[in-house]
């Protein structure tokens, strides 16, 4: 995603913001409707994931992965940057490990 001219620095950082707000309810049933409020809400940055739903970290990453967003991802102290996201089920095992404080 490039940045719309029409938004400005600040609407950018407010839609992020409801992004890390909503990740924290992401269910199965919603999962879609999340996926495309990042693609249209997130270029890049540092995303907190800090209390997440599981469903909520699967999808950012799906959208990272699809849309090649290059992203920090916090969770509480712990940070990534990943170079290259995975494919597939594999997506889903680093959202698990993520999750779980595993990585």
């Amino acid at each position: 995603m490039s940045l719309d001219p029409h938004f400005s620095e600040t609407e950018f950082d407010d839609k992020r913001i409801r992004v890390e707000t909503l990740g924290r309810i992401i269910s199965k049933v919603n999962r879609a409707q999340f996926e495309q409020l990042i693609r249209t809400s997130i270029i890049s940055g540092v995303v907190d994931i800090t209390g997440w739903t599981l469903e909520g970290v699967k999808a950012l990453l799906t959208e990272c992965a699809e849309e090649e967003l290059r992203i920090t991802i916090k969770e509480a102290t712990r940070y990534f940057m990943p170079v290259r996201y995975p494919k597939g089920p594999m997506i889903e095992s680093l959202a698990e490990a993520i999750v779980s404080g595993e990585w």
